[in-house]
């Protein structure tokens, strides 16, 4: 089976510029703070210009959300995959979204920690944290109408979805508070069982 084709030289240096870009952005919001952080200060310390900034990212909170597609995506395949698709109940999603909270700030995602302490300790990214949160819900209710056979979500659909998504943002509000980098995935299985009772 044959792997991807190796990337140009073209394709490297625009990854590189982009890895640059968002380490940058980084460590200044780890700094000094989202908030305090301008694009012109992210740009000089990534060595680039401002308008080369905005090639790679609409705007400095973009930094933090870049992966949002993905992150979907990566969330409706471990439903979609999951074990218990006889059921529809919230217990049946507890697996595939702890597993998902685990791959969230797993090591093939080097970065994904930080910027998921930054985004959950952040008042001012409450509101894309939310519009996060509702795709989410939505993608996961469209599972679940599909699975029974429906073209859209029913209530059933979306209250299972949002219960079962809540349990995962509610683990995320707490993780950074926690001692344990590792935290994430077991807050959610308590959340789950809070739901359960």
């Amino acid at each position: 089976m044959a792997g991807k084709p190796p990337l140009g030289l073209r394709e490297r240096n625009r990854a590189r510029t982009y890895a640059e870009i968002a380490d940058a952005a980084l460590d200044l919001f780890e700094r000094q703070g989202y908030d305090a952080t301008t694009v012109d200060q992210i740009a000089s310390a990534a060595a680039v210009s401002p308008a080369t900034f905005f090639r790679y990212f609409a705007t400095k909170e973009d930094v933090l959300f870049a992966d949002q597609e993905a992150s979907a995506a990566t969330l409706v395949e471990r439903v979609t995959a999951r074990n218990d698709r006889s059921t529809m109940s919230v217990r049946a999603l507890a697996e595939p979204v702890i597993s998902f909270a685990e791959a969230m700030l797993g090591p093939e995602m080097p970065n994904s920690r930080r910027m998921t302490t930054l985004v959950m300790s952040t008042p001012s990214l409450a509101g894309r944290s939310l519009r996060m949160r509702l795709r989410w819900e939505r993608d996961v209710a469209n599972i679940l109408a599909a699975e029974s056979g429906l073209p859209a979500p029913q209530l059933e659909h979306t209250v299972v979805a949002s219960i079962a998504v809540s349990c995962l943002a509610s683990g995320l509000r707490h993780w950074p508070h926690t001692s344990s980098p590792d935290a994430l995935a077991k807050l959610v299985r308590e959340a789950f069982d809070h739901a359960a009772r």
